[in-house]
């Protein structure tokens, strides 16, 4: 923890909702600072956030300028949306792990090679969930075991093709559209 973090405190922490891995959670907190005369002074806040144990997103290469996007309903989207594929953390669950996992479930295949690109707070203002975007490829075939309530279209596309998506409207979802800029952004020098 840095040296800002340790001024800020949490004087109360109340669950409101939890359900799985995820909490609704009610804080007062206190944040020092100081006030329009320059004089220290401490501010109590209340906050409600939503803790939750991370995500990872996969971006799946299939060949030289192809990817794999999958389509499915969000919930609270109330929409269809295209996006990589991206999935929770299971409990006590290995990172690189989860995104072998979450790919092999959401599209039918497991990677040879996984690279981790970065790790981003897709709402922190609402969220304590964290990101992990990984690049796969070398990918083989493997049985899809989606979730029950999951109903998946998976498509491959190339970048190009990725790229008029989200210009027009057809890729909405913060995490693809941050992917696809960072492909676009470093493909050219050779990420692998």
């Amino acid at each position: 923890m840095n040296q800002e973090n340790k001024k800020y405190s949490v004087t109360t922490r109340r669950v409101i909702f939890s359900k799985g891995p995820i909490h609704l959670v009610d804080c007062d907190v206190r944040l020092p600072g100081k006030n329009k005369a320059g004089k220290p002074e401490v501010q109590k806040l209340s906050r409600q956030i939503i803790e939750h144990p991370g995500a990872v997103v996969i971006i799946p290469k299939t060949g030289p300028d192809r990817y794999l996007l999958i389509r499915q309903f969000r919930f609270a989207a109330r929409n269809w949306l295209w996006e990589w594929p991206a999935g929770g953390i299971e409990k006590g669950e290995e990172v690189r792990r989860s995104a072998r996992r979450e790919l092999a479930e959401e599209t039918g295949f497991w990677p040879r090679k996984l690279k981790r690109l970065f790790s981003f707070y897709p709402t922190p203002g609402i969220s304590s969930e964290i990101m992990h975007l990984f690049l796969a490829h070398d990918l083989v075939p493997k049985q899809a075991l989606g979730d029950e309530d999951e109903r998946i279209e998976v498509r491959e596309f190339t970048l190009a093709q990725i790229g008029r998506m989200a210009r027009s409207g057809k890729i909405r979802d913060g995490k693809t559209l941050l992917g696809y800029y960072f492909l676009k952004q470093f493909q050219p020098i050779g990420i692998r």
